[in-house]
């Protein structure tokens, strides 16, 4: 069985860091992006079975990478988790992501997201 992919959107080093860790022990493959630069390139190699999106990136936001993702042939049907330490559930939703998680989020409800989303998939 393959294993599934997870890109990751996150300028804060310690949140991709729990973020790696929670998934490699899931048994998730997962590319680590630290800016909206970083994740356009990784978009040329072979796409994910999930997105995780922070919203506030020092190079753009997540709420516009969303939108991207959505308007993209290829990456329409993909799932996307957006994430934020403030409340804009209603924008990520907005957006078109899946679902929203505020930060510092519960470790075990992210696993339990991640899961879902990648049931779906």
């Amino acid at each position: 069985m393959q294993r599934k992919k997870i890109t990751v959107v996150e300028d804060d080093q310690h949140i991709r860091d729990i973020i790696d860790i929670l998934s490699t022990s899931e048994s998730y493959e997962v590319t680590l992006c630290a800016s909206a630069g970083a994740f356009r390139d990784s978009l040329s190699h072979l796409l994910p079975d999930l997105f995780i999106l922070d919203m506030m990136l020092p190079d753009g936001n997540g709420i516009d990478i969303c939108r991207e993702l959505r308007a993209d042939i290829a990456t329409v049907a993909i799932p996307i988790l957006v994430m934020s330490a403030n409340v804009h559930a209603l924008k990520a939703l907005e957006c078109g992501a899946d679902l929203f998680i505020q930060k510092p989020f519960d470790i075990q409800i992210f696993v339990q997201y991640v899961k879902e989303l990648l049931e779906g998939a």
